[in-house]
């Protein structure tokens, strides 16, 4: 491993490691963000027409925000549920694309989403939440069950642990800085993986952390890292 390596986000073919199937009705909040009609990245609800992802799945410089929807309530990524245009595309000032640092947009939609026991808004945390080292939190997103194995179109869950960020910072020292407004989670075998960016970590109903980048996907000792999302709630609210 070398010193030079940048953070890879989880940006190419979808994938949750370590998962088991699941249905919509137990993850409302979440939706397949598409580009270009393409499952890309995942997104969580907030409102009706407001949806939280992570930046680097919408810094296209070639595209406008039309280029991009999102499906809701579907267990299914590629069919089903509601199919919504985004109409605005709110990324953080500070996102960088190089370091993945300040990884989070906001997306307006055209028209409202239709709420039901498939399509729920997500609690934000509070400012003030910290969640102790090991603690299980929840992932959801669309994908294969291994890494550089085959994509799959419904939905995968995992239940992953809270890795604190000195230890991930430990992991992480030749690659990046892990810092405040980061989170981590995962352990060997269970993990986010590419094309699970911009999905919700949720713990208790709140959304705490969005997928943003790691190295390999469920190795021993390299848990994900994820944008801190209580870091972020002026951002957010502004927006909503």
């Amino acid at each position: 491993m070398c010193n030079f390596l940048l953070p890879v986000p989880r940006r190419n073919e979808a994938r949750i490691v370590g998962g088991s199937d699941t249905v919509i009705e137990n993850h409302p909040y979440l939706v397949s963000l598409r580009r270009l009609h393409k499952h890309s990245c995942g997104g969580a609800i907030l409102n009706t027409n407001t949806i939280l992802t992570a930046a680097h799945c919408v810094y296209y410089s070639e595209l406008v925000p039309s280029d991009f929807e999102v499906r809701a309530g579907s267990t299914l990524r590629n069919e089903g549920g509601q199919l919504v245009t985004v109409s605005e595309i709110h990324t953080h000032p500070d996102y960088n694309d190089w370091t993945l640092e300040w990884d989070i947009s906001v997306l307006k939609l055209v028209s409202p989403l239709q709420l039901s026991a498939t399509v729920q808004s997500i609690n934000l945390p509070a400012r003030s939440l910290t969640i102790p080292d090991g603690t299980s939190v929840s992932l959801a997103g669309w994908g294969a069950l291994y890494y550089q194995g085959p994509s799959t179109n419904h939905l995968q869950h995992v239940m992953l642990p809270i890795v604190s960020n000195s230890r991930c910072g430990m992991a992480y020292q030749n690659f990046a800085p892990i810092l405040p407004f980061h989170v981590c989670a995962g352990i060997k075998g269970k993990d986010a993986c590419q094309g699970d960016s911009g999905g919700p970590l949720v713990y208790q109903n709140q959304i705490i952390g969005i997928v943003s980048w790691g190295y390999g996907c469920a190795f021993d000792n390299y848990p994900s890292v994820y944008t801190r999302v209580s870091e972020f709630l002026d951002f957010i609210t502004e927006r909503l």
